[in-house]
């Protein structure tokens, strides 16, 4: 009996176990085990690095281009990633889009002139899309009755589909292109869906300051942007931070008196340009968003818990800590020592020396992963060798200003990230976030003194200077607000305001509908407008609906909502400033700014799928099927019947990809796409789709894709050789699959 007792004692005093499974995560470590992690932070670098070596890249006419670019592969990488998800593969998939088009004017040539079939557009058209999806059911058909790997089955199609291609082509045409779609009967019809463009040029938004601030497309997107980021911010506080049972008043009369501060600080700092006055109104609204950030903490959330001392700390924390000044501290030294106007290469162990270095580093590479393999060495000593051989590499690519550019860049984000995971460790979170903004500060100040450009003086210098605001903000608020130790409650929408938002969407989508076809771009851009118009206005009533929720019930479930609506403002915002001009821009802007309907058609692909994997019983099918086939049927779900589906929706999205390219060109090679199936897989990877099926996301499928044409525009507008663009690509692909990987699996640990 005594022996039970001390077992029975000696079990009451061990920590409890904490279930995975029942641990609540916070909003940012959620984020951070989502499957398009990597790609989300790849295409925030991505697009940073050219921003900066490129004037062109981060106007709205270098945004169509490479959105023109993402468009047409992300039409196919999202319903390809969703297939991965479900386990299969299609490699039919590049020569499908090709394989559409040819089909539609090769229907609808004139027999007499171009040999094709002289059917009308009316019936083409369909007929193809029919094509496509024969073509997808048969590939599904087989897969499942075979049980043959979808890569052989989709390989046959494949051949078949370019052979078919290139025969059919040279027989009616006696040339390996299909041309003359524009003289087809029923081309305006079909043109004005598959071949609109919105031309930014003409769509004028007026610019008249603050004599009219309803008509001024600057401060609108701008506004929306900073009301979206705010909203955003409470909504993250909401899903982070424990609720209050009753709300401080005063607490709230604190806050509304330093938003009120922060306001005036910032419009005097818009209005004044001299270094004094940055100064001084910089401090002043810096004081007012923290004061605004305190009062409603206190208002709101429960006080938090005495931090640990310093012998209570994570061992790890001072090591990130470290590390993150070193790797600042760097940078600033590289900048300071390299020279910012030379165009010359590298000349870094170029000549003897580097072919020596370069030589030695390749063999050392060579025998270290031999005796790796053997394990006689650790499997990390080959990354020394391929490092020394790396060097005298980089010194053949770049100039000396790209590598200032990359380093100092590179080694300033990896010590600002490196200070932020030490700020999340266990032990004072909330100074060693507060440093973080400090460093960050310092780093603004280091660019803005160093920076000859207005873009890095004036732009960059402020989106630093709010990013070490935001995080200031982050540690007055982990100080302050005890974290949440459940998750909260799920979403309760309001019948009533979902009703009225929905009849008051649908009614100015149809006004709208109505004025649009009567002076528009295209049929398709007169229903996606008017779908916006009507989406805004719904929008708009579900914003107010969420700001009463939040401020006048106890509601805990909000955060989601008002995360919901700080995205959709940001959104809104950058949505504005891309597709409406002003008169001002528009006296000095030379070229046309136009955006494909693809680009729209790509955008509502990510969102339905999406949509499809998070909201539909289809969704968790998908992941059901790809995750185990045989123990997803024995539950009931109809896995041959979903492939089969996964199948089809990829043709379709072939077919809609097809006819954009028809109607873009008129005419269509017999080789187009053929090639592309392996972009469209790429694609998806890097959007954080796994291989083996099971897991992936269609968002990440789109950001790949947004990578991808990123890359490819960046590097002609940053007047690079445009022949490594494949070697950034393939490391791009990478990097992000390790990324995505070690961001996970150390989001996922409990702690």
């Amino acid at each position: 009996m005594a022996e039970a007792t001390t077992t029975n004692d000696s079990a009451a005093s061990l920590p409890p176990v904490e279930d995975e499974r029942l641990a609540h995560r916070g909003p940012v470590q959620q984020l951070l085990t989502r499957p398009e992690i990597g790609a989300l932070i790849g295409a925030v670098g991505v697009w940073l690095l050219f921003w900066l070596v490129s004037e062109t890249f981060g106007t709205a006419g270098g945004t169509a281009n490479y959105l023109d670019v993402a468009a047409t592969l992300g039409l196919m990488a999202v319903p390809v990633a969703l297939l991965m998800i479900g386990g299969e593969f299609d490699l039919s998939s590049g020569s499908m889009t090709g394989a559409t088009a040819v089909i539609v004017i090769l229907l609808s040539s004139d027999t007499a002139e171009l040999g094709g079939a002289g059917l009308s557009l009316h019936l083409a058209v369909p007929l193809s899309l029919a094509f496509a999806l024969a073509i997808g059911w048969f590939n599904g058909t087989l897969v499942d009755k075979t049980s043959l790997p979808s890569f052989i089955v989709t390989l046959g199609t494949f051949f078949i589909l370019i052979g078919a291609k290139l025969g059919f082509t040279k027989l009616f045409t006696n040339k390996v292109i299909a041309e003359g779609l524009d003289r087809s009967s029923g081309y305006e019809f079909w043109d004005n869906i598959f071949g609109a463009r919105w031309v930014r040029n003409n769509h004028v938004w007026e610019n008249e300051g603050w004599s009219n601030l309803w008509s001024s497309r600057d401060w609108a997107w701008s506004g929306l942007l900073i009301i979206g980021a705010v909203v955003l911010i409470l909504g993250t506080m909401e899903l982070a931070y424990a609720r209050r049972e009753r709300p401080i008043l005063g607490g709230y009369l604190v806050s509304v008196f330093g938003a009120a501060v922060g306001a005036v600080g910032f419009i005097m700092l818009l209005n004044r340009d001299s270094t004094t006055s940055n100064w001084i109104f910089g401090a002043v609204t810096g004081a007012g968003v923290l004061v605004a950030v305190a009062g409603w903490c206190l208002a709101r959330y429960q006080a938090a818990e005495r931090e640990p001392v310093l012998s209570e700390l994570d061992p790890r924390a001072g090591q990130y800590l470290i590390a993150g000044i070193v790797a600042i501290v760097g940078a600033v030294l590289i900048a300071m020592f390299m020279d910012s106007e030379n165009a010359d290469r590298l000349d870094f162990l170029i000549g003897t020396p580097g072919r020596a270095v370069l030589a030695i580093g390749i063999g050392a590479t060579g025998v270290m992963a031999v005796l790796a393999a053997l394990g006689r060495v650790s499997i990390g000593y080959p990354a020394i060798g391929a490092v020394v051989a790396l060097v005298p590499g980089i010194s053949y690519m770049v100039t000396v200003q790209g590598a200032r550019a990359i380093l100092f860049g590179g080694l300033a984000i990896a010590g600002v990230v490196l200070l932020s995971i030490a700020a999340r460790r266990r032990g004072l979170a909330a100074l060693f976030t507060l440093f973080t903004s400090v460093s960050v500060v310092g780093l603004a100040f280091f660019v803005r003194s160093e920076a000859d450009s207005r873009k890095l003086r004036v732009e960059l210098f402020t989106a630093l200077l709010l990013i070490a605001l935001i995080l200031a903000a982050s540690a007055v608020t982990r100080h302050i607000a005890a974290r949440r130790s459940s998750a909260p409650p799920a979403p309760a929408h309001s019948p009533l305001a979902r009703q009225i938002g929905l009849g008051l969407g649908l009614i100015a989508g149809l006004l709208s509908l109505i004025f649009e076809l009567a002076d528009s771009d295209g049929i398709l851009y007169s229903i996606i407008m008017a779908a916006a118009k009507g989406g805004i206005v719904a929008f708009a009533v579900f914003a107010l609906a969420t700001l009463y929720r939040t401020l006048f019930t106890s509601d805990e479930s909000v955060g989601r909502s008002l995360v919901f609506v700080g995205l959709g403002s940001v959104m809104l915002g950058i949505s504005a400033r891309l597709l409406f001009i002003t008169n001002e821009e528009l006296a000095v802007t030379r070229g046309q700014t136009r955006f494909g309907v693809g680009v729209m058609l790509f955008l509502a692909f990510a969102v339905l799928g999406a949509w499809v994997l998070a909201r539909t019983q289809f969704g968790n099918w998908i992941f059901a099927v790809g995750g185990n086939k045989d123990a997803s049927r024995s539950v009931g779900v109809p896995a041959a019947r979903t492939k089969t589906t996964l199948f089809m929706l990829v043709s379709a999205s072939a077919w809609v990809t097809g006819m954009v390219i028809a109607f873009r060109l008129n005419s269509v090679q017999a080789d187009v796409g053929d090639g592309n199936e392996f972009r469209y897989i790429i694609v998806a990877v890097v959007g954080g789709c796994l291989l083996t099926g099971g897991y992936g996301s269609a968002i990440g499928a789109a950001i790949g894709a947004v990578i991808w044409g990123m890359i490819t525009s960046g590097i002609g507008f940053a007047t690079w050789n445009s022949n490594w663009r494949f070697l950034v690509l393939g490391a791009l692909l990478l990097v992000a699959v390790l990324v995505n990987n070690y961001v996970r699996s150390q989001a996922e640990k409990v702690r």
